[in-house]
């Protein structure tokens, strides 16, 4: 099974995963977490190979910085996308007024993305 379609996982974050060309592939993932506007879809990029999943989200739109970054890294198994997952943030605050110090700048978590199409 490829990982090119829309995945959905536990929280309904969208991940839409483009056509996979030389094991690299593009497309948008829609957060419905965090500070990350509701309906936007950012970029993502990521790479292949077997079984093995990872991309990046830029939580950066049209002009629109939230000034952070997460990388997902996973496994697609039995049709399951099992991920595990680093944010890194400049600021602490959703105003971007209080920058992070070295202790907050990370969260990680993991997320299981189920295919819908």
């Amino acid at each position: 099974m490829g990982v090119s379609g829309v995945w959905v996982n536990q929280n309904g974050s969208v991940l839409t995963i483009g056509p996979v060309e030389d094991g690299a592939f593009e497309g948008t993932f829609v957060s419905t977490k965090g500070r990350a506007a509701a309906g936007r879809a950012y970029p993502v990029r990521g790479i292949v190979n077997g079984e093995l999943v990872a991309f990046a989200v830029d939580f950066r739109e049209d002009g629109d910085n939230l000034h952070s970054v997460s990388n997902f890294t996973g496994r697609l198994h039995d049709g399951v996308l099992h991920t595990l997952w680093v944010l890194a943030r400049e600021f602490e605050d959703a105003e971007r007024t209080k920058p992070t110090g070295p202790w907050n700048t990370f969260v990680v978590n993991a997320d299981r993305f189920e295919r819908r199409s």
